[in-house]
């Protein structure tokens, strides 16, 4: 006995167009915080509409040490740099 074969009908992406996506919305540039060092922090935010995406991840993080750097600096003093593991310390200082 013969069964009767069954396919599946086929769909071309002709008959199933994908949505059309919404254009992207960038924001104007940020509005001045009056922190010097906040602001100054934020200033790569201007350029994450000219990166690919894949590459944001690094542009926030950076943004985010920045900011830490600024709420850990004294007020009215400029920040100084955290050292990296590859900046040697003074000894003594751990």
């Amino acid at each position: 006995m013969t069964e009767p074969q069954h396919s599946e009908p086929q769909h071309s992406e002709a008959e199933h167009p994908e949505p059309e996506r919404p254009a992207v919305q960038w924001p104007e540039a940020a509005n001045p915080t009056g922190d010097p060092l906040v602001d100054r922090a934020l200033s790569p935010l201007e350029d994450v509409n000219k990166l690919p995406v894949p590459d944001h991840g690094d542009l926030y993080a950076g943004i985010h040490d920045g900011l830490l750097e600024a709420l850990d600096a004294e007020p009215g003093l400029p920040a100084v740099p955290k050292s990296t593991p590859s900046d040697p310390r003074p000894e003594g200082d751990s």
